[in-house]
């Protein structure tokens, strides 16, 4: 079994174990008298739109150009400072949706034994097994995304009874909790102006005998041997003005009719209704207000009882069936095994872990942390919700580090760098989604704030696509590359999937993404250069000792920028050069007149410079460092993600690239998780594959918490995609000229095997290797597919038909 195990309950969150159906998340930390579950949901975001944009920049934009350009960077700093910056400078935060707190009777801990909790990977199904006296007990907690719930089973074997009080918490930050009906509590309230209204509800059943009641805002059970228990949550995002005013109309004639809207037991919501409806004496604006979140809160109820009900027409077993029969939809597409790992399962993962930090070595954990990565992707990002943010769908605070939004200079970025080889394409849907936003909101930041057509983002955003400056901080605030480096996965899912008609629909945001930059780069020195821009998130010194972050062109912003403009060529041709229908962008008459600016813009970038020192520049001067082991490694974006630099393409920047790597690990590089998994990725383009092994390692030391958490610290969960997108790229390389297999194998993995690896050309990979050497491939094709493959010195054609497998590599 793949899973990850324990033989103690969770003492803190980061040893607590993540389940989630995509829209709602938990964190179980397995306890024995007392159990908690911390709970999210995907769209509690404090607070509603905010339109930050600062409406003196645009007229300041020449003034700090110039500053820039004489190199008067503390100046020019100032002005961005106050011109720039967002107002307000910061959006709202990503926030939990509250805990579930048990108190069990009859257990005494002092007398438990055999105690175990596990995450199994292959079923997400978190299990929880003990026993006191002569009593065994059993937990298992689920989210299911057909049933859209949280579902939990307690069982008693032995002369013992399931006996608890549960409570649902959520601090200080909502409106009620109370009673629902007889076998359920029901938790509401609202995010601040403008935010949405929440609602939690949980309904019990006892499976033969035991009581259950609720008692004010309690839920309790006694004398029982099993209780299934059902959660859900939702809020009024993606509600629309239509849907809630239809409802206002309907129950404000039922009132009038005099007709209670439920005769025995009123939601929340229908209470307020009701209450208010006859309050004559409040002025009429905020009668309203009241009648609309009474509103809102009844159709909440109305939709988390509808899902409730849905799982409870189904037996447990069937409704577990259906999870898992979802779930392995999606897992069971990939597999990855490495000879003599078999045994690692014996030991607890902690101590696995511990085990790792002492420098053991245990190549069962790089498995692991792929299988676990592929498991998160799949709790926090299915197609039909919200991208995973700075902690993929789980966080515990109100106000949490980064407010845990959208870091897009990098972090949303590699949380789906590996969702098209590992064969999770669908889970890369959710992204597109929020690009659909960011270009929205965009258009009117490049609008107003740099007289550009096209749209522009800078370092975060969120739930809303918010496109405005993020905080004030000169590294990392006054960055508009944010909606180009994402457009570049549009063009990425189409070369996996070769989806046409996704590929229709997203050439316009490539274009617009482009069509900014056609308006805003600023020729200097021969070049087109941004200005003004920074290097995420790093400072650099100049002669003078004068310490600057914003700067002109910095070499990220050029690699980004290539690549953006490449994928627009590209996918121009793969349209056959024919705009598709409803393609139309504002401010652009001709299309293909555009397409050729985009090519005319990308010819004339700033190439790729090696410093005296042998190093990939990081700005357009050789500047000195001021951290010389920065966690970013901006200016090698172009060796990876952008594929620009490559060891046979352009050997004399893959050699710059690997001392830059080098340097800023002799100054204490990759000290954070993320980056430490950035490393991993640089090193596998290198074809370092044991140096890029000798960084798993690493993290797994350092940066990891013992529920395989990414370690920033705090927890990111960015750090646990990388490493998947890293493990893929050891097995085989994919573009659109050809596919390295096994291209930087470790020598710590001689025998193995991979199924399911998807490469570009809508295909997959099925590989063995012994002793270091690929002994088969298989390649299967979802469409027609020619390709060249290549391996070690090999390298050959293959052609094969849609729905056809064919072994293209045999060698005993």
């Amino acid at each position: 079994m793949n899973r990850l195990w324990y033989q103690q309950p969770a003492t803190q969150w980061e040893e607590a174990l993540p389940i989630g159906n995509g829209r709602l998340g938990a964190m179980v930390y397995g306890g024995i008298a007392h159990e908690h579950l911390q709970v999210n949901e995907e769209s509690m975001w404090y607070g509603g739109r905010v339109n930050r944009i600062n409406p003196d920049f645009k007229e300041n934009l020449s003034t700090l150009r110039t500053l820039l350009d004489k190199g008067e960077i503390s100046k020019a700093e100032t002005l961005m400072d106050h011109a720039m910056s967002g107002c307000p400078d910061s959006m709202h935060p990503y926030q939990t949706l509250g805990d579930l707190d048990f108190a069990f009777g009859g257990i005494e801990e002092e007398k438990v034994s055999g105690y175990e909790r596990s995450l199994d990977l292959e079923k997400a199904i978190t299990r929880t097994h003990f026993t006191c006296g002569e009593t065994t007990y059993e937990r298992e907690i689920f989210a299911t995304h057909p049933g859209n719930a949280i579902v939990m089973r307690f069982l008693a074997k032995g002369p013992g009874t399931v006996d608890f009080t549960l409570r649902m918490r959520r601090g200080k930050f909502f409106d009620g909790v109370c009673r629902s009906g007889t076998d359920g509590i029901e938790l509401y309230g609202n995010l601040g102006k403008g935010g949405v209204d929440f609602s939690l509800l949980l309904r019990g059943q006892v499976c033969g005998e035991g009581c259950l009641r609720c008692v004010g805002e309690t839920l309790n059970v006694s004398n029982a041997k099993e209780v299934i228990l059902y959660f859900t949550a939702c809020t009024t995002y993606g509600f629309t003005k239509q849907e809630l005013d239809a409802n206002m109309a309907s129950w404000e004639k039922k009132f009038a009719q005099g007709v209670p809207l439920l005769p025995k037991t009123n939601s929340p919501g229908e209470r307020q209704f009701l209450e208010c409806a006859s309050m004559e004496d409040l002025p009429e604006f905020e009668r309203k207000a009241y009648l609309y979140q009474g509103v809102c809160q009844g159709l909440l109820h109305e939709k988390n009882e509808e899902a409730i009900a849905g799982c409870r027409k189904l037996s447990y077993e069937a409704l577990k069936k259906a999870h898992v029969e979802d779930y392995e939809s999606l897992y069971k597409t990939f597999a990855f095994t490495l000879e003599g790992i078999e045994d690692y399962d014996r030991l607890p993962t902690d101590v696995r872990l511990q085990k790792a930090k002492e420098g053991e070595v245990d190549l069962g954990l790089s498995k692991l942390l792929l299988d676990f990565g592929r498991y998160l992707t799949i709790a926090c990002s299915r197609a039909d919700g919200l991208p995973s943010t700075l902690q993929g769908l789980w966080n515990q605070d109100f106000t949490p580090a980064w407010d845990s939004k959208y870091t897009i200079n990098i972090n949303t970025e590699m949380n789906y760098w590996h969702v098209e080889s590992t064969h999770l394409s669908q889970c890369h849907e959710a992204l597109f989604g929020l690009i659909e936003k960011i270009a929205k909101t965009g258009r009117r930041t490049a609008r107003e704030m740099y007289g550009c057509r096209g749209f522009v983002a800078h370092h975060n955003t969120d739930l809303h696509g918010d496109s405005a400056p993020q905080d004030i901080w000169y590294p990392g605030s006054y960055w508009p590359m944010g909606a180009a480096w994402l457009c570049t996965h549009l063009w990425t899912h189409y070369l996996y999937t070769k989806d046409q008609g996704f590929l229709e629909k997203a050439f316009p945001r490539l274009l617009e993404s482009a069509l900014f930059f056609v308006d805003f780069l600023v020729e200097k020195e021969g070049y087109l250069v941004t200005n003004p821009s920074v290097s995420p998130e790093n400072s650099y010194r100049l002669p003078n000792g004068e310490v600057g972050a914003c700067c002109v062109g910095a070499t990220m912003d050029n690699q980004i920028l290539r690549h953006l403009f490449q994928d627009c060529l590209e996918a121009w041709k793969a349209l056959g050069e024919q705009v598709p229908e409803n393609c139309k962008i504002e401010g652009v008459e001709d299309i293909a007149q555009l397409v050729e600016q985009i090519g005319a813009c990308k010819e004339k970038l700033r190439p790729n410079q090696i410093s005296e020192s042998g190093r990939i520049m990081e700005w357009p001067k050789d500047y000195e460092e001021v951290e010389p082991g920065h966690r970013h490694i901006s200016h090698l974006y172009g060796l990876y993600p952008g594929g620009e630099i490559t060891v046979d393409g352009t050997p004399k920047l893959a050699a710059a690239a690997k001392k830059t790597l080098e340097y800023r690990l002799a100054h204490g590089g990759g000290h954070t998780g993320w980056s430490r998994a950035w490393i991993m990725n640089h090193y596998v383009t290198l074809r370092e594959g044991d140096v890029a092994y000798d960084n798993i390692e690493k993290m797994l030391a350092h940066s990891t918490y013992p529920n395989l958490f990414d370690k920033h610290p705090p927890f990111q969960i960015d750090g646990n995609f990388g490493v998947c997108a890293a493990i893929s790229g050891l097995l085989a390389q994919s573009n659109v000229e050809r596919t390295v297999l096994l291209p930087a194998l470790p020598s710590a993995w001689p025998k193995g095997s991979v199924e399911g690896l998807c490469i570009v050309g809508n295909a997959e990979l099925s590989m063995r290797w012994e002793k270091g050497k690929l002994t088969q491939a298989v390649l299967t094709a979802h469409s027609d597919y020619q390709g060249t493959l290549v391996y070690g010195e090999e390298s050959w054609e293959v052609s094969v038909a849609a729905g056809e497998s064919k072994c293209v590599y045999q060698k005993m």
